[in-house]
């Protein structure tokens, strides 16, 4: 995935000239079979997703709610741009399980069969939001 191709979009947050967070957002489809059961009800086929494609913050910063204010801002957009373009869901694939505990924390519900995959709907989105902004 490449921003310069258009494929992502990629926002970062630096200190003193150094990266400490980042994330990219994509557009994407999934299939009704790889998403959560609320994610495929009265769905179309491909489910259209807005893919939150990498989420990353510096380990020295970790703890300090870097991570959940990059979560909101990528929510913000993405929950944006599919009011624009359309997009059911905001998909996440975990890098771990820990990554994938994050965000269970703010409602996002694993694919079945894919453990590190999960999947937030647009319509919850507004709750995550709330829960987000009421931590900083």
């Amino acid at each position: 995935m490449n921003q310069a191709s258009g494929d992502t979009r990629t926002y970062v947050v630096h200190r003193d000239l150094q990266v400490v967070g980042y994330y990219s957002l994509a557009p994407g489809s999934i299939s009704k079979k790889e998403a959560t059961a609320r994610a495929s009800k009265s769905a179309p086929e491909p489910i259209p997703i807005v893919l939150l494609a990498r989420l990353a913050v510096d380990k020295a910063v970790q703890g300090q709610g870097l991570g959940s204010g990059l979560l909101k801002d990528a929510l913000q957009r993405a929950y944006a741009g599919a009011e624009i373009i359309g997009g059911r869901t905001v998909l996440v694939h975990a890098i771990d399980a820990e990554a994938a505990r994050f965000y269970r924390k703010y409602g996002f519900e694993i694919c079945p069969g894919f453990e590190l995959h999960l999947m937030l709907l647009m319509k919850d989105l507004r709750a995550t939001l709330s829960a987000l902004t009421e931590q900083r």
